[in-house]
């Protein structure tokens, strides 16, 4: 992101004025605007553009402000919680970790990492339960489909526009259609999604399935 800053800056002549801005205005003759602000030194200016961006700062929410004092976590002279920079996603409570911009404003990348940063050392303080809630998985029983003749669903996934941008996904149905002991096609958008495995499960039970192709 600091080189998409640079190639604004040098490369296509994007100006970033730290300011107070106070008004702007437009001219209703050329569509401009003219912005007056107070510069950095303390400079009062009107100057005219053609495109203005006000970028405003981040501070953190009322909610964070308040979960932050209910824990008792310390905050900076800015509101955001208060960190160390070696540990930066360790509160000043044992136990309690900070990501994101709860700390300080951040852009993505970081963001992530910090997250899993957390979630790690969450979990090497819950080692010692690890495991004792996990319930064992429950199958529904096989059916022998053994003897039976072919009964095959055809489900084709669009997956958005990855595959359909490629394939012809309607086409691919009818020919399915067309095949062998294929007794059902059905095309969706996402064939992984939680529906879309519903769907899959209704449409064996509706047409007696003993095959499926994804």
């Amino acid at each position: 992101f600091d080189t998409y800053y640079e190639r604004a800056k040098n490369e296509y002549g994007v100006r970033y004025i730290r300011c107070m801005a106070s008004t702007v205005k437009e001219d209703p003759n050329t569509n401009n605007l003219t912005i007056r602000y107070v510069t950095s030194s303390g400079e009062l200016v009107d100057e005219e553009f053609e495109m203005v961006v006000l970028s405003v700062g981040l501070k953190p929410s009322s909610k964070t402000l308040g979960t932050a004092n209910r824990l008792g976590v310390n905050l900076n002279q800015y509101g955001f919680c208060s960190t160390s920079t070696f540990t930066p996603i360790a509160t000043s409570k044992e136990g309690i970790y900070v990501c994101g911009a709860s700390s300080e404003p951040k852009d993505i990348p970081e963001v992530v990492c910090q997250a899993s940063g957390a979630a790690a050392c969450v979990g090497e303080l819950l080692q010692e339960v690890r495991g004792t809630m996990m319930a064992k998985k429950e199958y529904p029983s096989e059916v022998d489909v053994t003897g039976q003749l072919p009964r095959i669903g055809v489900f084709v996934c669009r997956c958005g526009i990855n595959i359909a941008g490629v394939v012809d996904v309607p086409q691919v149905v009818e020919y399915a259609k067309s095949l062998p002991d294929v007794v059902c096609t059905e095309e969706k958008i996402y064939v992984c999604s939680q529906d879309s495995q519903g769907l899959i499960r209704e449409k064996i039970r509706e047409h007696n399935l003993n095959r499926v192709v994804v």
